[in-house]
Formats: structure tokens, sequence, C-alpha cells
């Protein structure tokens, strides 16, 4: 408008109407700043400014920033804004927070005023997250409690998105004593559950990403003795049966080249292309690799890639701002301190700035975009407490932070939430079930309840809101462990979810989303079933 020779490129002022004040300056600051300053309610305003008036770098901004200071009440506040057109990633985010924490979501003071179609949308979708499905029928049973005004017909449709045939004898009887609002009819509920108990009814909750665990040392058939493994699972189905019982569904993913690995490093990129490289295909020191692989659901097999500038092994490979980073590790007995990223555009290794000290068998995450390691072997006998901070873009990358509150490797370290969370491994004294929180706010840990049995060496993930434990073995028994415990920070207890399909350690696990399309390699294959302890 003011270059393009129209009238108001030639006056000393133009006016614009329908612009606030407000949102100039907000447009305007961030031209020349590329910062918005702004609480998380300003947020909101803000994508809405950058939206009307097509800001496309502020919009992604805003989007990004309110993500990750969502929580139950916000999302609330959140919902009606992100299914404006523009919004796609907004909305997604919002969808998947609302299918990972609905009974949080529902005990906000604002929750009866979401809408039925969306809350019956949630409840019947095979996404949503519950630890039992009572919580779904809490969901529903309050918002109709809320919205006396409801017809019949519609709390019938969404209660009918409520798995009764799923549900155990004990979670239905606490359905019978809750009941449902007066003004409905006292029968209702009785031939909805009626209803549910025909055969095929009863569906399981499938979370929209997958569970992978790659190779990993595992026994062999004959159980005589141990071998590398070549087994890729995907597990993308928790079934509660009655009573405490914990189903899994396994399906195989292409097998790993011959003759397998284990103590390697795994990550996924773009969220469905997985990388391995480096571990060992067998159990000599001489036996590390440096190999690299690459699979994605459009490939029937592994592809090679560059391999790694060092061969390693007991490292964690992360990823981070669309590169990979392979940091420290094992080789020929000797403890290493380098780092190497991947480019996976150019298929290239390079060297990045090595760690402090020389460490293997510690654990790495990602937190807020931030790139953490903790703990380790140091190569000279001692078990390490340390957490570093990792900045690839400084000359002198790694900061230490607190220590950790009992010296650890061969653990697992995830972040969930805001909090990065360190579990199992062994120490000097043998197995360790302790298990500690870490907030960088604070630069403190905070110790949680044990773990139920021994995980050193094992696979550690994050799905749909909870810490995954898979594997591993004890240091005082040398048994492997088929066991997969789960921490969800709203309970603060460990559940058994059930098991993997062998017993299997020194393996990594990564979160997948895989197509909903069968494809021949991702059909399922195995169900585990466990009762929970």
């Amino acid at each position: 408008m003011l270059l393009s020779g129209m009238r108001e490129s030639q006056g000393t002022e133009v006016s614009l109407r329908t612009m606030s004040s407000h949102d100039l300056r907000l447009l305007v600051s961030f031209a020349y700043s590329g910062v918005v300053w702004a609480r998380w309610p300003g947020l909101l305003r803000a994508a809405q400014a950058a939206l009307q008036y097509q800001s496309s770098s502020c919009l992604n901004l805003c989007q990004k920033a309110l993500v990750q200071g969502l929580s139950p009440a916000r999302c609330l506040a959140l919902f009606p804004m992100a299914e404006t057109p523009g919004l796609e990633r907004l909305w997604s985010n919002a969808r998947h927070y609302l299918l990972s924490h609905l009974p949080a979501v529902a005990l906000c003071p604002a929750f009866p005023s979401f809408p039925a179609a969306c809350l019956a949308e949630l409840l019947d979708s095979d996404e949503l997250h519950v630890q039992e499905e009572f919580e779904a029928f809490a969901a529903a049973r309050r918002w109709l409690a809320a919205n006396p005004e409801t017809q019949e017909s519609e709390a019938k449709a969404l209660l009918r998105c409520v798995r009764f045939g799923r549900m155990s004898t004990r979670e239905l009887r606490k359905v019978r004593a809750a009941g449902l609002p007066s003004f409905l009819p006292p029968d209702m509920l009785h031939h909805l559950m009626v209803e549910a108990e025909v055969p095929g009814q009863e569906r399981w909750r499938k979370p929209d990403q997958a569970l992978v665990v790659i190779g990993g040392d595992e026994l062999r058939p004959d159980m005589a003795r141990r071998q590398p493994s070549q087994k890729v699972w995907w597990a993308r189905a928790f079934h509660c049966g009655m009573g405490l019982v914990r189903t899994v569904e396994w399906g195989m993913l292409p097998a790993l080249p011959a003759p397998g690995r284990f103590r390697h490093g795994a990550a996924s990129l773009a969220g469905s292309e997985l990388y391995v490289c480096g571990g060992q295909d067998f159990y000599s020191q001489s036996n590390t690799l440096a190999s690299t692989l690459r699979w994605d659901p459009s490939q029937e097999d592994w592809e090679e890639m560059a391999p790694l500038c060092q061969a390693r092994s007991l490292f964690p490979l992360v990823a981070l701002d669309g590169q990979l980073y392979a940091l420290g590790g094992l080789y020929n007995g000797v403890a290493l301190n380098s780092v190497e990223t991947y480019n996976p555009e150019l298929n290239i290794w390079r060297s990045a700035p090595p760690l402090p000290a020389p460490c293997f068998a510690h654990a790495a995450a990602i937190l807020e975009g931030r790139l953490y390691l903790s703990g380790g072997h140091n190569g000279a006998g001692q078990y390490l407490t340390s957490l570093l901070h990792y900045d690839p873009k400084l000359e002198k990358p790694g900061t230490l932070l607190s220590p950790m509150g009992i010296p650890r490797a061969g653990h697992i370290m995830a972040a969930l939430g805001r909090r990065l969370y360190v579990a199992g491994g062994l120490g000097e004294m043998g197995d360790l079930l302790s298990f500690e929180a870490y907030e960088p706010r604070t630069d403190s840990w905070t110790q949680l309840v044990p773990l139920p049995s021994p995980h050193v060496c094992a696979a550690g993930a994050v799905l749909q809101g909870e810490l995954l434990v898979l594997g591993g073995y004890s240091h005082r028994t040398y048994a492997l462990s088929h066991l997969i415990h789960a921490y969800s920070p709203g309970l603060g207890r460990w559940l058994c979810l059930g098991t993997l399909p062998r017993p299997r350690a020194e393996m990594p696990a990564c979160i997948l989303t895989l197509p909903t399309v069968q494809h021949t390699a991702l059909a399922p294959a195995l169900q585990q079933t466990k009762p929970a302890g």
C-alpha cells in the first residue's frame, strides 16, 4: 500500500481504522526486534494479531511459546482459538494435550463450557490416554452434571463414546456407584453397559505414536547363552484387561542386519525416521561398530548411511535442531569424551566440541531445546553424579549443574513436562532402584518413589505423558528383565504396563509416528500379557 503507487503512498500519514494501537505496537516492535514481550495471556492476543495481519514469523513464535506453556486450564482457554484456520500447528498440539491429559482437564472450572461434540470426539478417539476407562466416564459425567439442559439423545451419544466393555469389575462397580446425573433416565446407564457387552464392542486404546525397541542383548531361543539381537519391536496398544491384567500388542519392524547389535544409540528425526549407530555386534571390545543405519516407514529394509568418525558403544544418541549427536562412549576399553554430529541432508558426521571429561554408560535427554547429560562411568572405576548442560554452539560447551543425589551409570534419563527424570542403573553398591527428578528453574533434585525392580542398562522413553522403563538386567542376579514399568507424575507411582516380547538389555527405545495404513512390516505380531506389579 505504501510502496505500490496507491493514494496512501503520497500522503504524510495513513489511517489504520481497524488496527488497535496495542496490535500496531506489538507488530512494529517484533519487526525490529524479533521478540514478543508478553506473558501467556498476552501471547494469545499476540497470536490473534499476528494471524489477522499475516505476520507469519510472529505467529510461528507465538504458537511455539503457547505450546510450551500448556497446562489443563490454559489448554481450555486456548481451545476456541486453536480451531481458527491458520493455527493448525496450535490445534494439533492442543488436541494432543487434551488426549493425553483429559482427566486433569476435566477437573478445571472451565471444563463444563467445553463443546459437547469436541468432548465426544476425544472420548471416542483411540489415542485417548487414561489410566483406566473409569476416568473417561468420570469426565463425561462431570460435563453432563454441569450441563443439565443436555438432551437425552445427546447425553446417550456422549456416553456411548466411553468404552464400558474394557472396564474391569472394580471399575464397573465404581460406575454404578457414581451413577448418572438426576435429569437423565435412571435405566440409561444399565442399557449402555449391556450394549457394551456385545462381542466386538471392546476396543483398545492406541496412542498416535509407536514405542520402538531396537536390538539389544537377549537370550538365545534355547536359553543356552546370550546373543546380540537383530529384532526391532514396536508397540501401539496397551490394554487394561480384567482386574490387574495388562496386555501389550507388539509388532515387528524390519530386522537389523546380521548379527544384530547392542550397546548402540538410536534416535528419531522428523518423527518418522529412525537412526541407529555404533554399539557392538559381539562381546569382544574389538567388535565395536561405527556403522549408521536408517529406516522410515516407506522402506522395506534398513539403509546404510555414513559411518561414525569414531566407533563407540555405551553412548547416547540424541536429536537436536534437526541433527544427531553421539556423545562420549567406550572404544577398546577406553572412555571417550569426543562428540560427533550428523547432518542428514549431507549424510556426513563431523566432530563437535568435546565433553569436559570422558564417560560412558551415561544418559542424555532434551528438555525445552537444551541438551543434558547425566551420570555414567569415567573409565577409572568411578561412577558419576554429574549433570551437564551441553551446548554445541559454545566454545566451551559443557556447563556443570547441580549433581544427582546418587552416582549411577547404565540408567535412563528422560524429559517429561518441565523436569528431567533419572531412574535405575548401577551404582557403587550394585543395583539402583532410586528415582529422582531435576527442576531446571531451581537447579535442584527431588527424590521420588523408587522403581519396583532393577533396570540396569534398560531402555527409556516418554509416551503419552508417562515415563517408561523397559527391560534391562539385575546386577545381583544377572537375570535379564522383560518388565515395562511406567511412571505417571499425576499418580506419583509406578505401574507395570506389561512385558517386552523377550527379556533384553543394553538397547535403546524411541518414539516414532507410524502410518495408520497397515504395511506388511508393521502388522501386529504378538500380544504379551502380564499382571500389574
